[in-house]
């Protein structure tokens, strides 16, 4: 349902107010009368986001969402007057902390695609083509080639024209590089283009490799025992490498946040509790161009090591001599 202004100028077509995102681009489409405005100006909590000159009935954009609730405000100026104003919010929730797991009463999830969106259709296609369903070889994705393939398949995925954003980070997952959405959504599912869950029997499908890995071992991370991959991956974009949320050392801490200081590796593998040992901030001595991070010393998601340690170590003052060799 379209949310509509009390002056009647302009109209939100997508989202309705109070609904609920689980990624952070956000598709916002406006009717906005023609002759009614010569500026639309866009805030996204009390900050300016984005203007725009009206120059055809419906207007799309996008905007980037925080976690949490998000008020979108939208103003209409003509000739340096305002004549109209609207706001819509959006909860964005997410998994990393127990603050955001669970919306706020009132908010829903919009199913864009079980509904009849006339007002898009006039420039879109809301249902993907042969194209958007394209074989993916996880090993054929180097970043010359996954560059490559991104181009040549925005031209012909009709996902593209509308989803574009969720791609627009400088980590791309290798299916939605090549815009092959069909390979994870499904046409037939309740709700329509759904993932199966968990997530699991979508991302092992590709990834077998690392499956057998780490079912091969004797202690599971409690994030994977979940099968939610997402909780800690993007499953189209990022900022970060490996398609994280966050950058390995805030992600970590958005559940072990008394770790960051780095006692417990003084404390409980040398004996003292006078000094830290850096966890952040300083390169990583066995993994040359990369910062230490949590993952320096720990797998983050199997290991037969109950405590997760990296390089196949018996002891924590055993891992402290990969790097201390003196």
């Amino acid at each position: 349902m379209a949310v509509e202004s009390n002056q009647n100028i302009i109209t939100i077509n997508y989202p309705p107010d109070k609904t609920i995102m689980e990624f952070g681009p956000l598709g916002i489409s406006l009717s906005v009368p023609q002759g009614s405005a010569t500026l639309i100006k866009v805030n996204v909590n009390d900050k300016e986001y984005i203007k725009l000159v009206p120059d055809q009935e419906v207007e799309c954009f996008s905007v980037l969402l925080s976690v949490g609730i998000n008020r979108i405000n939208i103003t209409a100026i003509k000739e340096d007057k305002e004549v109209d104003k609207i706001a819509v919010n959006v909860f964005r929730r997410s998994d990393l902390s127990s603050e955001f797991i669970k919306p706020p009463v009132g908010y829903n999830i919009n199913y864009f695609h079980e509904k009849d969106s006339w007002q898009c259709t006039g420039c879109h296609i809301l249902k993907p083509g042969d194209s958007d369903r394209r074989s993916v070889n996880i090993a054929a994705f180097p970043s010359e080639i996954l560059s490559a393939g991104a181009k040549a398949a925005a031209r012909t995925s009709t996902c593209y024209s509308c989803h574009k954003a969720l791609t627009s980070y400088p980590f791309v997952h290798g299916p939605a590089a090549v815009w092959s959405c069909l390979s994870c959504h499904e046409p037939g599912a309740k709700p329509e283009y759904a993932v199966k869950k968990p997530d699991t029997k979508i991302c092992f499908s590709c990834h077998i490799k690392q499956k057998e890995d780490w079912y091969g071992k004797k202690y599971f991370h409690g994030p994977f025992t979940t099968e939610k991959c997402a909780i800690c991956h993007n499953p189209h974009a990022s900022e970060n490498p490996f398609n994280l949320h966050k950058p390995t050392w805030d992600l970590c801490l958005s559940c072990h946040i008394d770790k960051g200081s780095g006692i417990h590796i003084v404390r409980n593998y040398l004996g003292i509790s006078s000094k830290n040992h850096p966890t952040r901030g300083k390169p990583d001595p066995l993994r040359k161009g990369k910062e230490l991070s949590c993952a320096s010393c720990h797998d983050p998601h199997a290991s037969d090591s109950a405590k997760f340690w990296r390089l196949n170590v018996g002891s924590g003052f055993e891992l402290c001599t990969k790097c201390h060799t003196d």
